[in-house]
């Protein structure tokens, strides 16, 4: 079955449908959150077994990202989204089912493994069919599918949280999966893949029903098939700088602690003072500020840039992570600390969570852009995986406000780093090269 009706229409659909992706990411990655201090009570979890229970996705999710990329790259974007929802469905359900915390590490773990592939896969696929004038604001879409999975996932552990059911937080993550696997036979392969493999006739076919072209889209770059994207090739392809910059800012995405802050909100929140329950409703509140803060961005990307928005909101949350540590030691927790965690979060959704997933679908040419988006994913998720593990070890040695003392520090690091190596990309069509080293004074 294929949809019908105007170059627009099918362009809105189809991004809607891959942005179910960014849904099912959330929910995954967040249902943890809520059911993670039902499950210590259940098994009697040490902070590092705690650890392991949130970062068991974000291994598989490192691991599966580089092989993600040659698989996208051989067999379609689509093939990818389909087979990665198909694995998250099992995982979930296995994660339900457990009956320890082996099985239900087992179970994180196929999470993960989807997450990894998806959470690449779903961007670079709305790169490829997005006008340029669009493409911030259509990738971002991705990732306010994220926020709002996230906020489901706060507001079901809430509903469920009396009747202490993590087994039914885990279970509603297969409706998404079920959606996104279905979708999948409704919507074009990407044209610029297909031109890629040499499929011309297919390709033309796609662009038209998306309008690419005729309505200011990307123009299908003409290309002869690639019969071996190797990853050194592609950074070959790429140049060392692009290579380098865009592994770096996956890394610091996560160094800055934003992606731990929201899988552990509820456990945040109860630390600083805040009954269990009250940590959920705090996590929701979270939740709400980021939803609100990725629809500014989605609005605001493709008009003020990447490079403002990411580098403004990391000192943003530089200056507020200073600030729970100050809040821990003068001892005015709870509902400051809930507070501060907001604007934390609600900084990193405007400018790190958001401009990443656009700014690596557009340094990397067209037949690199696979392997070194998948690359740049799997170092995104290693790092996530470090420091959601280690996280509650840190917090046990150094406190919470020594936690985010440290994260402050990092945070304002990058953020001085990038005000001098990141040029602009907005606006700039995607390409058969990498694009050209601006200099950082003209790309303002």
């Amino acid at each position: 079955m294929r949809p019908t009706g105007s170059p627009a229409a099918t362009r809105t659909l189809t991004v809607c449908v891959a942005s179910v992706g960014g849904l099912l990411f959330g929910y995954g990655t967040g249902v943890i959150a809520g059911a993670l201090p039902l499950v210590t009570a259940e098994y009697g979890l040490s902070s590092w077994v705690q650890g392991a229970a949130v970062s068991a996705a974000l291994l598989g999710a490192a691991l599966t990202a580089p092989s993600s990329g040659r698989l996208a790259d051989r067999f379609g974007r689509l093939p990818v989204i389909g087979a990665a929802a198909a694995v998250y469905a099992v995982g979930t359900l296995a994660s339900a089912a457990a009956i320890g915390t082996g099985s239900l590490l087992a179970g994180r773990f196929l999470v993960g493994l989807s997450l990894g592939a998806t959470s690449f896969a779903v961007p670079l696929y709305i790169s490829e069919i997005a006008p340029p004038a669009r493409r911030g604001a259509l990738v971002t879409l991705n990732q306010l599918m994220i926020t709002i999975g996230l906020l489901l996932s706060y507001v079901v552990a809430y509903a469920l949280e009396p009747a202490g059911a993590w087994r039914w937080m885990m279970a509603v993550g297969i409706a998404p999966a079920l959606l996104l696997l279905g979708g999948m036979f409704l919507v074009p392969e990407s044209p610029d893949w297909l031109r890629s493999r040499g499929h011309g006739e297919r390709a033309a076919l796609a662009a038209a029903r998306l309008g690419i072209g005729a309505e200011g889209g990307p123009a299908v770059p003409a290309q002869v098939p690639v019969s071996g994207t190797g990853l050194r090739l592609a950074c070959a392809r790429a140049g060392r700088r692009w290579v380098v910059l865009g592994l770096a800012i996956a890394v610091l995405v996560h160094l800055t602690g934003l992606n731990t802050a929201i899988y552990y909100a509820p456990t945040i929140l109860a630390s600083s003072g805040l009954t269990s329950a009250g940590g959920i409703v705090g996590s929701i509140l979270v939740g709400l500020c980021n939803v609100a803060a990725t629809v500014v961005t989605v609005l605001c990307l493709d008009r003020w840039g990447r490079r403002p928005l990411m580098i403004g909101g990391l000192a943003v949350m530089a200056l507020t992570a200073l600030g729970i540590t100050a809040a821990g030691l003068l001892g005015h927790e709870g509902a400051v600390t809930a507070l501060l965690l907001c604007v934390f979060i609600t900084a990193g959704a405007v400018g790190p969570a958001a401009v990443f997933w656009v700014y690596i679908s557009e340094i990397y040419p067209s037949e690199a852009r696979g392997a070194l988006m998948s690359l740049a994913t799997a170092a995104h998720w290693a790092a996530d995986f470090v420091v959601a593990t280690t996280f509650l070890p840190l917090v046990q040695h150094l406190s919470l406000a020594g936690t985010f003392a440290l994260y402050a520090a990092v945070t304002g690091a990058s953020a001085l780093a990038l005000a001098r190596w990141m040029p602009e990309t907005r606006g700039r069509p995607l390409t058969t090269t990498a694009p050209p080293v601006i200099p950082v004074h003209h790309a303002d």
